[in-house]
């Protein structure tokens, strides 16, 4: 019996109304709000686009892919934050369509053709009448549309059998507050989209004097290269401690000075601080981090060869052994292994064979590693490199979402400090009539009022 009133519910409305019905409901605009904000809340209680090692770490790994297949670890990239957005898009379009005609109408209707009724009494909040003894239409006519023009602009007038009505309003514009209001919000949404869709972050190190043309995104646990248009120089990085007279020191301040470079030529110069980042073609570059890299010089001694070969190798690099199929990667550099001094770490990398990890120790020929019976391996020295760490951002939508918010405080404003206000003076023809004021004010009732009696007792001290 249900089903069957609600198959017929759906043939007498018709799908399309009941799903715009649906769309402009109040009630689904406050359910998509408190989603977000739950959603919003989770996002920052789950810790975003972390390692997956991390994540596997803190919740276990049962737990860890539940989250993963929902992607709550890079939630506002997920297709189901996206799509609660475009519903609310589309809750926004519908409550203003159905609202409307009815605004259209209350901005542009006039007074009606009859003057002030009798029955609008009932429905307009502010009504006073003044006796005027000894009525002279003409006479108060003209003194009463002079006061309107003081308080309200030029004023219409009616007339009809019995009455001349004078209708004066301001502040029509005001209405459509709440609609620019709406537009802004749909206007943030979208640029939200499209920042969300098309814009990424990444992050590079810069060695100091030099210069990288790529950059990197973290997707998951992979480190994805991405191509620069340009090349980005670091030609000088600084770091400004506090003068607290203590051993320790503490950061007051580091900045990069990065210059664009394009096809040779220097085309910008920037001193990049935190918070004060180099835009330059839609990315930013932003001072995030910094730090020392080692550049190590590796000794290889051939067997049955006098001569030594050198090796430089950044720390965390990987380069290929002359003459031979085997790369050596540099883990890390150590000043100070136990008591036998400075040494490196190294990986030997042969191919279909496990990696081979090893000290190679600084200051004496016994340290001397032999690999795979063909040389020996000695570390020479090192020197220390500061680089620069900048993350890379690029927001497409940013400047979509800043029209949005120009717009919502130009919503805002109209809205609440604006109101529509209306005035109907209706005169008798009659001389022994009495005047009716009557008025009404869509916002800012308190304020509408003070003036509605002022210019009454105004009209009513000239009796």
């Amino acid at each position: 019996m249900k089903e069957s009133k609600v198959t017929d519910n759906v043939k007498e409305k018709g799908f399309f109304v009941i799903l715009f019905d649906l769309f402009r409901s109040l009630k689904l605009t406050i359910s998509l709000l408190i989603l977000l904000a739950i959603l919003s809340i989770l996002g920052t209680l789950v810790k975003q686009n972390a390692p997956s090692a991390e994540y596997i770490q803190r919740y276990g790994m049962g737990l860890y892919e539940v989250l993963n297949f929902f992607n709550l670890f890079d939630m506002y990239h997920s297709w189901w934050f996206s799509l609660i957005l475009l519903l609310l898009v589309i809750n926004l379009i519908t409550c203003s369509l159905h609202r409307f005609p009815g605004l259209w109408r209350q901005i542009f209707r006039e007074s009606d053709s009859e003057g002030l009724k009798d029955s609008m009494f009932n429905t307009l909040p502010y009504v006073e009448k003044v006796s005027y003894p000894g009525l002279n239409k003409e006479g108060t006519e003209g003194n009463i549309h002079s006061h309107l023009k003081k308080w309200f602009k030029k004023s219409k007038r009616i007339e009809t059998e019995s009455t001349i009505t004078l209708f004066s309003d301001k502040g029509k514009f005001s209405r459509v507050g709440v609609p620019i209001t709406h537009l802004s919000i749909l206007i943030i949404l979208v640029g939200g989209l499209i920042g969300s869709i098309y814009g990424f972050k990444g992050f590079v190190n810069i060695l100091e004097g030099e210069a990288v043309d790529q950059i990197y995104l973290r997707v998951k646990d992979e480190e994805i290269k991405k191509p620069l248009l340009f090349s980005v120089r670091c030609d000088d990085f600084k770091i400004t401690y506090y003068d607290l007279q203590r051993s320790e020191k503490y950061v007051k301040e580091y900045s990069s000075q990065l210059t664009i470079l394009e096809n040779g030529k220097e085309v910008l110069k920037k001193t990049v601080l935190v918070n004060h980042p180099l835009h330059y073609k839609g990315l930013a570059f932003y001072q995030s981090s910094y730090g020392t890299i080692h550049d190590v010089t590796l000794g290889i001694h051939w067997k049955g060869k006098k001569e030594k070969a050198f090796l430089k190798i950044l720390e965390g690099e990987t380069v290929p052994i002359p003459n031979t199929n085997t790369f050596i990667q540099l883990l890390r550099y150590v000043p100070q292994i136990h008591n036998f001094g400075e040494g490196v770490q190294v990986d030997l990398l042969i191919p279909n064979r496990a990696p081979r990890t090893q000290w190679v120790l600084k200051g004496s020929s016994k340290f001397e590693q032999q690999w795979n019976g063909e040389f020996n391996l000695s570390f020479e020295g090192v020197n220390s490199k500061e680089y620069t760490g900048l993350q890379v951002s690029k927001d497409p939508g940013v400047g979509v979402v800043w029209v949005g918010c120009g717009l919502m405080i130009l919503g805002l404003i109209v809205s609440f400090f604006f109101s529509h206000q209306r005035v109907w003076v209706r005169i008798p023809k009659d001389s022994t009539g009495e005047i009716v004021f009557a008025g009404s004010a869509n916002k800012n009732r308190i304020g509408f009022e003070k003036t509605f009696r002022n210019l009454v007792d105004e009209i009513r001290s000239k009796t």
